[in-house]
């Protein structure tokens, strides 16, 4: 765009909806540095830009705040647990590239608490639901009322829908696209509905069978401390990576 008339501050205030002025502070240093004076559209390009980086920093800080603010407030039990998470995800989960282990992961994260920390927690067997009448089995783990989820975020599928990572309540977005709502049964509407494809669709059928066999050895499997250690030691030889109560713990550290 040439300089000149039509291109002025009052047709930036106009057009752009910020005052040249603004833009001139902003863009002095540069100016001075290159020696030259910056057509209108650039100005605003490069605003544009520093308006998107300010925006993408402040929201970072924001987060961060919120996220030490959160910390702060956490009972001992509570900073336990969210350490074990983040030890858990840095250590085992991410660099192992674990997927699809909701239930390994919330007996094994109760099992350490409560041997290796004292605190009690309740691995909680029941359904995910992103808004349709379709309901995953999923499990996750409950401390004094408060969520701990650190699969929702790594199905079993990577192209399949994520959920965010939650500690104690406190939501990591990280990867996640979709917002899960959790159920400890399915909805009426949803057995209707599990019941209605079943009938036309054999495929389906079969999943449900197969997914509905696996929630009640999971719940058979979560019903004693022992049964939990025999479902973890059974976990390790059945995923074939060797990874034992005790080896999982040589790596995340106590």
């Amino acid at each position: 765009m040439r300089q000149g008339a039509g291109t002025g501050p009052e047709l930036l205030d106009q057009r752009g909806g910020i005052a040249a002025s603004y833009l001139n502070a902003r863009l002095r240093p540069i100016r001075s540095a290159m020696g030259e004076r910056y057509p209108a559209v650039t100005i605003m390009r490069i605003a544009a830009v520093t308006t998107e980086t300010e925006g993408t920093v402040g929201e970072s800080k924001r987060k961060s705040n919120d996220l030490k603010v959160f910390v702060a407030g956490l009972t001992s039990d509570e900073k336990t647990t969210y350490d074990l998470a983040q030890r858990l995800l840095k250590e085992l989960i991410k660099p192992k590239g674990m997927h699809g282990a909701c239930y390994r992961v919330s007996v094994l994260l109760n099992r350490i608490l409560s041997k290796e920390y004292g605190v009690t927690s309740e691995v909680v067997l029941g359904w995910i639901n992103d808004g349709d009448d379709i309901f995953i089995s999923h499990a996750w783990l409950n401390v004094g009322g408060k969520k701990v989820d650190l699969m929702a975020e790594r199905p079993m599928h990577e192209e399949s829908d994520r959920g965010p990572t939650i500690i104690l309540d406190h939501v990591f977005k990280g990867s996640s696209n979709i917002t899960y709502s959790y159920h400890l049964h399915k909805t009426e509407a949803a057995l209707a509905v599990d019941a209605a494809m079943a009938a036309k669709d054999p495929g389906y059928r079969e999943m449900l069978r197969i997914k509905d066999t696996e929630h009640a050895k999971i719940a058979a499997a979560i019903a004693s401390d022992r049964d939990k250690d025999a479902f973890l030691d059974e976990a390790a030889i059945r995923s074939g990576d060797g990874y034992t109560y005790a080896r999982i713990l040589s790596v995340i550290g106590r």
